[in-house]
């Protein structure tokens, strides 16, 4: 189920290209209201944005098995940050005994959701049969519901660096990512939903 050419994605394709490209900035210039920088969470956020970019490329564009390679990519990335949840603190700290700063519960739940949401969006591309149904048509919505809170919780958060009287342009830049990465999770699967009724009637 790729997505056919429309302005609107490929704008969103093109955001998601310089959001990549803002992580991957920050990868390489940690910023220095971090106190330990943690470069999982920023190759994680870049995932999401090359997973977006993948599930926004037109029909045609990508090889046939990239939707699958994304559903194994993803779940395994969701496992990950399941450990990180527990463990609070990066994997790769911990798998090497190295020190590493503790994170906090809700930046690990926050990227467990959205990994998890990613293998989803990939597994119902890859079989409308399964995303017809009547369960998982509930699940869908309640995803779209919680990505639209997320986005808008994300907003405000922007709106409060804006009005910070020393701003941190990177931290807004953040906000605004999140912001736009889960507001498009939720627009894509209002069109799931969308397209998931209209085929079943």
């Amino acid at each position: 189920m790729m997505r056919s050419p429309d302005p609107i994605s490929v704008i969103f394709l093109l955001l998601f290209l310089f959001i990549m490209c803002f992580y991957l900035f920050r990868l390489a210039h940690p910023p220095t209201w971090i106190h330990r920088f943690d470069a999982e969470n920023e190759v994680g956020h870049g995932m999401m944005a090359i997973g977006m970019i993948f599930m926004l490329a037109p029909a045609g564009w990508l090889p046939p098995d990239i939707i699958h390679w994304n559903i194994l990519l993803f779940a395994a990335s969701s496992l990950w940050w399941t450990v990180r949840l527990c463990a609070r603190k990066p994997l790769l700290a911990l798998i090497l005994r190295t020190p590493g700063g503790r994170s906090t519960v809700w930046a690990e739940a926050i990227h467990v959701f959205m990994h998890g949401g990613m293998c989803y969006s990939f597994l119902l591309m890859s079989s409308m049969a399964l995303s017809m149904t009547s369960p998982i048509i509930l699940i869908t919505c309640l995803l779209c519901v919680s990505f639209a809170l997320l986005a808008l919780f994300y907003v405000r958060e922007a709106v409060k660096d804006l009005q910070r009287g020393k701003r941190d342009w990177l931290q807004l830049g953040a906000n605004l990512a999140h912001a736009l990465m889960s507001g498009v999770m939720c627009w894509m699967f209002l069109e799931m939903i969308s397209m998931s009724i209209t085929m079943g009637t």
